[in-house]
């Protein structure tokens, strides 16, 4: 059964359900425990995995903590005014649900990642657009394995990290590889990477193989030399966009808790910029948002990072939807 998150009332006209009331589903959305009965536009799953980390571990807490976060928006899945673009974003017919977490077994990630690409299927046929909260960014490849319905789908990389390893020492399925295993999947088309800069997770010759697969790389030696218009201008128009937003895409000094910071980032507004125009351009019919690392966090400062950037995300599909008459 369908049941909003809600706390226990004596007076139904003074009802407020603050955010440090009941329990912390993203946005404070109605928590549905059956998959198989699922009705709504929007899907929140938990991946808490972090056996594919190989600087700071931690991130398997992140689920619970970026939730947590989200509640400072708790009425937002409802409608939200924003003072800066002047728009309501979302409405009551606009249906966010949290599905809880994928279970994961400790040390068996190939039954972990079964786990998860089972229940992104689930909800993809049941409709809807899931959003995954990681957990590292090894979840992204059996994430997008679940996408093989579509054809040519066009992956919106936002990272500090090219992560296009073949393999490290035989691992295959790391932080470091997603992007390399995404290129391996026949109905996998353009992708475009941007926020590129950190020490580690690719070789030269990665990026080479990158290059010459047609891979659209902005790192940000080239955004910052031209621009935000110029980067935006780069974004090809497709059909369907699949978006993955490691956390670590932003500058160092804004998301100190993270798996691998690195400085010489990207700001808040340039990622809802981005993530505005690929909205813009075609549906996006799946989002993650990966290495958030709880223990490493400063007043959940990464924490509400990431849950601003799913709440903007999921404001943007519904206003492009809107848009288009498609609600």
């Amino acid at each position: 059964m369908l049941t909003q998150n809600t706390a226990f009332t004596t007076n139904e006209k003074r009802y407020m359900d603050n955010p440090f009331v009941g329990i912390a589903t993203f946005l404070k959305a109605p928590f549905l425990d059956d998959i198989d009965a699922l009705d709504a536009n929007i899907a929140v799953l938990g991946m808490p995995y972090d056996m594919g980390t190989a600087v700071r571990s931690g991130a398997r807490y992140a689920p619970r903590a970026v939730r947590e976060a989200s509640t400072w928006n708790c009425y937002a899945y409802n409608g939200w005014y924003s003072p800066v673009d002047d728009t309501v974003y979302m409405d009551e017919n606009w249906k966010v649900v949290d599905l809880g977490d994928v279970d994961v077994i400790h040390t068996e990630y190939d039954q972990s990642f079964l786990n998860l690409e089972a229940a992104v299927r689930k909800v993809l046929d049941r409709g809807a657009i899931p959003f995954v909260i990681g957990g590292d960014h090894a979840i992204t490849a059996p994430i997008l394995k679940a996408f093989d319905r579509y054809e040519d789908l066009c992956i919106i990389h936002l990272d500090a990290h090219l992560d296009y390893r073949k393999e490290t020492a035989g691992v295959l399925y790391g932080q470091g590889n997603p992007m390399r295993r995404a290129s391996e999947m026949s109905h996998v088309g353009q992708m475009v990477q941007i926020g590129m800069r950190g020490i580690g997770s690719s070789l030269p010759e990665d990026w080479a193989d990158a290059k010459e697969r047609g891979n659209i790389i902005l790192d940000m030696g080239k955004i910052r030399k031209n621009g935000m218009d110029w980067v935006l201008a780069q974004i090809p128009k497709a059909k369907n966009y699949y978006v993955t937003l490691d956390i670590d895409v932003l500058d160092q000094s804004l998301v100190p808790g993270c798996g691998s910071p690195q400085p010489y980032g990207m700001y808040y507004e340039e990622i809802v910029a981005i993530m505005r125009k690929v909205c813009e351009l075609g549906d996006v019919v799946g989002f993650d948002a990966v290495e958030v690392c709880p223990p490493y966090d400063l007043n959940q400062q990464t924490a509400l990072y990431q849950a601003n950037l799913m709440l903007d995300m999921m404001s943007f599909i519904w206003k492009s939807k809107k848009d288009r008459g498609l609600l």
